[in-house]
């Protein structure tokens, strides 16, 4: 009798990314009984240094790096990232190869007495480092009093707890995958704050000449999920967007067609534009691609800079 396949696969230490890793094995698993998969934990920049903004940063990719060079050094086979947090471009040899069906995109706003957005006190401090949220969090609370955070699901809920903020804002794919309960109307819908792009979708990276591991992961791809998420990815790289100022795309495949809407703001004057689209699933990078070119013509026109 022949012994097992061994895949084995890289996640960052951190409890959600190893949570997540966990049940993307069990996936793999299930579809591949007779490999054996090997969880192995690498540190990345981004888990390291939690005295600085996401923004503060010089480059992307804060998350992926090592994960990354351990595919290339062949210390491991596979790499399970957040896809929110994979760069558009990627190194030379390596491939984004399959992705699980997509967890809630949404936001959860959290505050300390369960209200909503809408019922918070006048001037309350919001915890939040993303730029995307800002923008769109200040356009319906102007008086909102923004302020950086970071660490955890679980070290920030508790800053919540302590007073160090009136409210958070989580996504609730992560909340979700860590079986946090959370009330139904602290959910933000998707018009009222854009998700990241990438948001609640898991990536699975290989070598893209392991052919035998690649036809392993693809055993788990959720078609809808990779279509859409390719688009808002082409959208990204159009743009050449990173974490720095503020943009959100989001799409959704069905019935052949694929609707996507984006935004793109200046994080120094909270200007921003939003756009959508409804095109053939065919035609979806094409057309993620010509709304970037369209947004960034837009931007310019109105004096929205976002690249700062």
């Amino acid at each position: 009798m022949s012994a097992k396949r061994k895949i084995r696969v890289a996640t960052r230490p951190s409890l959600l990314a190893h949570t997540q890793t966990m049940q993307t094995v069990e996936l793999l698993q299930n579809a591949n009984p007779n490999v054996e998969f090997e969880v192995i934990k690498f540190s990345t920049q981004g888990d390291r240094v939690l005295n600085r903004s996401l923004t503060e940063f010089g480059s992307t990719g804060l998350f992926v790096k090592e994960l990354e060079h351990a595919l290339l050094e062949g210390e491991a086979d596979i790499a399970v990232h957040s896809l929110k947090d994979v760069p558009s471009f990627h190194p030379a040899g390596l491939k984004l190869v399959a992705f699980p069906e997509r967890e809630d995109v949404r936001d959860v706003f959290l505050s300390r007495d369960g209200s909503t957005l809408d019922q918070m006190h006048e001037g309350f401090v919001l915890g939040t480092g993303s730029p995307r949220r800002r923008v769109q969090l200040a356009a319906q609370r102007p008086d909102t009093i923004f302020k950086e955070i970071r660490g955890n699901i679980d070290t920030r809920m508790q800053k919540l707890m302590d007073g160090e903020y009136d409210a958070i804002i989580l996504a609730a794919a992560g909340m979700n995958r860590m079986g946090k309960e959370f009330h139904e109307n602290l959910l933000l819908d998707v018009d009222q704050c854009i998700p990241a792009i990438g948001q609640g979708a898991i990536a699975i990276e290989c070598r893209d000449n392991d052919m035998d591991t690649i036809a392993i992961a693809e055993k788990v791809n959720h078609e809808p999920t990779r279509l859409a998420i390719l688009a808002e990815r082409a959208f990204m790289a159009e743009i050449e967007g990173g974490c720095k100022f503020p943009l959100a795309a989001h799409a959704v495949v069905g019935d052949n067609k694929l609707t996507m809407i984006a935004i793109v703001g200046d994080l120094k004057t909270n200007q921003f534009i939003v756009e959508q689209i409804e095109v053939a699933v065919s035609e979806g990078l094409t057309k993620s691609k010509e709304l970037a070119k369209q947004m960034k013509e837009t931007c310019q026109a109105k004096r929205i800079n976002f690249y700062l």
